[in-house]
């Protein structure tokens, strides 16, 4: 069926939240001139187990008969987001000062827009 709701909209409206406040906490480590601190590392960690998650449900709702109005490009932006938190945690840890917080920062922004377009993607548009 096409048109129909986001099986994990919880998950995902979790996940985009959890995103949108680390954000504002690193954008703000990386105003002090800080490093990543490990407690987001922990963070980035869960949320991808969340977004693991999220994939598992979508896939389990796909096999049952629900599925995406647009595959292709649902498949494109869930491995895009997969790919985010582990490169978050690389340039992080490689970039110890106020670059490596400002841009991770700005990758989990990109995340929590992500996970909106994967929930318009599956539903064709209509949201969550």
């Amino acid at each position: 069926m096409l048109g129909n709701t986001f099986p994990s909209s919880s998950v995902a409206t979790v996940l985009v939240t959890v995103m949108l406040i680390l954000a504002l906490v690193l954008a703000g480590f990386s105003l002090l001139n800080k490093s990543v601190p490990r407690l987001a590392y922990v963070v980035i960690g869960l949320v991808e187990i969340g977004l693991i998650i999220m994939a598992v449900i979508s896939v389990l709702a796909w096999i049952g008969g629900t599925a995406p109005a647009e595959p292709v490009v649902f498949i494109c932006y869930l491995l895009a987001c997969i790919a985010i938190p582990p490169a978050i945690v690389w340039w992080g840890v490689d970039e110890p000062g106020r670059w490596g917080s400002g841009v991770a920062a700005f990758a989990c922004l990109t995340f929590a827009v992500l996970i909106m377009r994967v929930t318009q993607v599956w539903t064709g548009g209509m949201g969550p």
